[in-house]
């Protein structure tokens, strides 16, 4: 089978017009310069779906581009990470320093272990299985990261602009989407495969409409603040802690 099924069809078709849009719309509204990393993704992604669709699907030559463009998104990914937790942290450099140094080193131990894993199996290990192992590794730690983050935002009542809220959010979305279909592919559903795999798609799809009708230059103005509406009591004292960590912090780095 060389083509997706229909459904699928239409919600890729979907999901690069989406692509577009959202590509367009960070350029006019000037966003591109805040979000770099997040910027590029799109463009790289807006790439690949243009390029795999002229390639047979189960062909050799699509499964090298694909591996290749893979590769590069993850790199991206990894990326947005690094932006996400600078955005929220902005205020906080010294947490946000210490946070990117955990994130690398983290990211390489569980790359190191992914591939030692793969490579002590009885069979020989394709290159196709080493980069799986790899991608799933990397998609599953960045996916904890932004779990974190978010973990971080519904308990410090940090004042954040409304962009980086919906950014956060929504790449959280995006990557258990990606998470989940790697995984379900591993333990692998024949009878329902075809629903599971659109059922993905749309999730992504849905990422990309989120923030296409949502980012915009007034959401860089707008301020909101998501931890600890419960209980307002307690948001200057838990600010004050933040704080108190923060400086400590940063005089550690500056050692």
């Amino acid at each position: 089978m060389n083509r997706l099924p229909l459904e699928q069809q239409f919600l890729l078709v979907l999901q690069t017009v989406a692509l577009v849009g959202l590509c367009l719309r960070i350029w006019w509204t000037g966003l591109y310069r805040i979000y770099v990393c997040f910027f590029g993704y799109l463009l790289v992604a807006l790439l690949e779906t243009g390029t795999l669709t002229f390639v047979p699907l189960r062909s050799t030559l699509y499964f090298n581009l694909w591996m290749a463009s893979e590769g590069l998104i993850v790199c991206f990914y990894a990326l947005i990470v690094l932006e996400v937790y600078s955005n929220i942290l902005s205020g906080l450099p010294g947490i946000a320093s210490v946070s990117r140094r955990y994130i690398q080193i983290a990211l390489a131990l569980a790359i190191l272990a992914s591939l030692l894993l793969v490579g002590l199996e009885r069979t020989p290990a394709t290159v196709l299985q080493y980069f799986l192992a790899c991608y799933r590794t990397i998609i599953s730690s960045l996916l904890l990261f932004v779990l974190s983050s978010l973990v971080f935002l519904v308990y410090y009542p940090v004042p954040l602009n409304r962009n980086v809220v919906i950014y956060s959010i929504g790449f959280a979305i995006y990557l258990l989407s990606k998470v989940a279909a790697l995984f379900v592919d591993v333990i692998r559903f024949p009878r329902w495969n075809r629903e599971i795999n659109a059922a993905f798609v749309g999730a992504s799809t849905a990422c990309l409409l989120l923030w296409l009708f949502t980012l915009n230059r007034s959401g860089e103005t707008r301020t909101v603040v998501v931890g600890h509406q419960w209980n307002p009591m307690d948001e200057q004292r838990l600010l004050s802690r933040l704080q108190a960590i923060n400086e400590s912090l940063l005089r550690e780095v500056k050692k």
